[in-house]
């Protein structure tokens, strides 16, 4: 199910729709003949009726470029913008251009790096070298970095974009990915999380708004915080500031308490923000999935954990269908044709579905869902869901499994 993006009619950009005509009207020859019929076609703009019709193919446009996106999010004070400083000092053979959110850290990377005048923020290209660019955006939305990159083509191999550190990264990524398969320039790589090793276990801990050591209203609801829905989404944790830590111990009760949260996102350790490349960098978060960095053993955080569903091979689409319409559909939009509604939100869906000799893959974004194809991994016999999200157990959403498999 692939997302897509509404063009119908609407009177800001597209104007009004005139009357509709009776044909029982005393002055019905004026009405006409003031009428210019084109057959309906400016009930919307040229413009949405071509990116309409772009839906409905199946191949990119020759000599498109699309340009991976990675999300770098993370608490206040984590490293975020010390990481991104790194990369641009290092360089890369990769052109990176790095968006730093206007309401981002106020670190000495940003105030360097943002252009400004009289206070107001440029939304233009500032050459930092070593083949890296650097702007400051208020407005993060797709559009705002597609009109970026349209101004200097050719010059951009690959988009690093801070967001704020007590910003919710749900409705960021959400708006990259479903913009993937809608002929943007961009797509989204993957989700980046910076933790701070010394901190952050009272980040996730200190769920009062009135006494959190940020001094931040970071409580999301049933003592959830920001923190946590930043670990949740991670396709790579880099946990940073591991030379504030007294002992190898620390470090691995700090480990356990995100996987209690993450169990799939690999966790990489980091001092002063250095990390490999290739821990940020194409990730393809979203057009694989990989389970290896999957510890053994149980996690589980009661406010928002993983849970992992292994059965059998489906035999054909139409138990895909099936499995599709009676189980995921009803796990991701909340209870969807079922009996009520369930008390859960899922956040990040990953899943490894054989169906008869083919395999499929499937991504989602809390309620947004695409399916992909794949290749069958050698000895895999079965398939493998995992979910990430709220009030989710293993027990819950095998019962809606049976459903489906018996």
């Amino acid at each position: 199910m692939s997302a897509r993006k509404d063009f119908s009619h609407n009177e800001e950009e597209d104007g009004e729709i005139p009357t509709l005509v009776a044909g029982n009207e005393q002055n019905i020859n004026d009405i006409l003949m003031s009428i210019n019929s084109d057959g309906g076609k400016t009930i919307v703009s040229d413009k949405k009726i071509q990116q309409a019709n772009k839906q409905l193919e199946f191949e990119e446009p020759d000599g498109q470029v699309k340009i991976p996106v990675s999300i770098i999010t993370g608490y206040l004070g984590s490293g975020k913008s010390t990481l991104l400083e790194k990369i641009a000092l290092k360089g890369s053979d990769k052109k990176i251009a790095v968006i730093l959110n206007e309401f981002g850290d106020s670190s000495e990377i940003e105030k360097s790096m943002t252009i400004r005048e009289n206070g107001s923020s440029y939304e233009e290209w500032l050459d930092l070298g070593n083949g890296c660019l650097c702007c400051s955006l208020q407005d993060v939305g797709v559009r705002a970095i597609e009109s970026l990159i349209s101004r200097c083509p050719g010059k951009i191999d690959y988009i690093l974009l801070e967001t704020s550190g007590v910003a919710d990264p749900r409705p960021i990524a959400k708006m990259f990915w479903q913009d993937n398969g809608l002929y943007s320039n961009v797509y989204l790589d993957g989700i980046v999380t910076v933790l701070d090793a010394e901190n952050i276990l009272k980040c996730l801990d200190d769920v009062s708004p009135m006494t959190h050591w940020h001094g931040e209203n970071v409580k999301v609801e049933n003592d959830i915080t920001i923190a946590h829905l930043q670990i949740a989404m991670a396709d790579s944790i880099i946990l940073n500031k591991m030379d504030r830590l007294h002992s190898i111990e620390e470090g691995l009760s700090i480990e356990n308490s995100i996987r209690r949260i993450n169990s799939i996102a690999p966790i990489h350790q980091a001092r002063y923000g250095e990390v490999p490349l290739k821990q940020v960098l194409e990730l393809r978060a979203f057009d694989t999935v990989k389970f290896d960095s999957m510890p053994d053993g149980v996690f589980h955080d009661p406010r928002i954990s993983t849970v992992t569903l292994d059965f059998r091979a489906l035999e054909n689409e139409l138990e895909f269908k099936t499995f599709l319409s009676k189980f995921l559909q009803v796990v991701l939009w909340n209870g969807f044709g079922s009996e009520g509604n369930g008390d859960w939100e899922i956040l990040r869906t990953k899943g490894l579905i054989l169906v008869g000799d083919s395999c499929k893959i499937i991504q989602g974004v809390r309620e947004t869902y695409d399916i992909l194809p794949g290749l069958t991994p050698e000895e895999t016999s079965g398939c493998k869901m995992v979910f990430i999200g709220k009030g989710i157990s293993e027990e819950g959403l095998s019962r809606i499994l049976s459903i489906v498999i018996g």
